[in-house]
């Protein structure tokens, strides 16, 4: 049952990310409405399956999707 619920708020993720290219855990919590719990759990999920990278900038963890991603990001 949890594997449901966590995979349903994966694409909600997913489906965000698609509009905003970077977001934060924070963030993507309050656009989708989720607890910090809902969104770490897909968004490991997500990187699980190599879909989003996790970065620090300025000791914030950001999510961005793989086609907006840029190495060279400060």
């Amino acid at each position: 049952m949890e594997k449901v619920r966590i995979g349903e708020n994966a694409g909600k993720v997913w489906h965000a990310l698609n509009e905003v290219g970077e977001i934060s855990l924070q963030e993507l919590g309050r656009k989708l409405n989720l607890s910090f719990e809902d969104v770490a759990l897909a968004v490991g999920w997500l990187a699980r399956e190599n879909k989003v990278f996790i970065q620090k900038k300025k000791d914030i963890l950001v999510i961005s999707n793989e086609n907006r991603y840029n190495p060279y990001f400060g």
